[in-house]
């Protein structure tokens, strides 16, 4: 069902998938792909400091992940999840039940792969404590995160790359 769904093909005894989908749309989420909504992540990341702890705390995740590699699999895994759900949820002023998506697939697959709480905190605690502290006390806004947690997630990878290629 779902394939034909997707294909655009009706089977007789479904409705399309899109009927499922709420036809509101909060006016706190108006992007609808991440390439709308890059733009506004850099506005809202426009002093150098605060890209700079962006990137500190970017760069630190990234080597947690290099000496920790099982750990990519439940974080692609919950990103994915999240990623996937950004439909269903567009009608909701917040992203927290994108954010509580990404989290229980996360942290049952750290659970699951390590065993150990501190390994499922360490590479959020890295990644989010420096990007939180220069929004709080830099930008003065609130980070994006709340309500566009995958897109974020995205951006901040996307911002990292952008600043290395502007190097070279």
């Amino acid at each position: 069902i779902l394939s034909n769904a997707i294909n655009n093909k009706r089977v007789a005894s479904s409705p399309p998938l899109n009927e499922y989908l709420s036809k509101e749309i909060s006016p706190n989420k108006p992007y609808e792909t991440f390439e709308e909504f890059y733009p506004h992540y850099l506005d809202e990341h426009s002093q150098q400091t605060t890209r700079q702890w962006h990137y500190v705390g970017t760069s630190l995740f990234l080597i947690y992940m290099l000496f920790n590699p099982l750990l990519v699999l439940p974080i692609l895994a919950g990103g994915l999840t999240a990623y996937s759900s950004i439909p269903f949820f567009r009608h909701l002023s917040n992203g927290l039940p994108e954010m509580g998506l990404f989290m229980m697939v996360y942290i049952i697959g750290v659970k699951l792969i390590t065993r150990s709480f501190k390994k499922t905190f360490i590479p959020l605690l890295l990644g989010y404590s420096f990007a939180w502290i220069c929004h709080f006390f830099f930008e003065h806004n609130k980070p994006a995160t709340f309500v566009y947690p995958s897109f974020s997630l995205m951006g901040d990878f996307h911002m990292v790359y952008d600043a290395i290629r502007s190097l070279a």
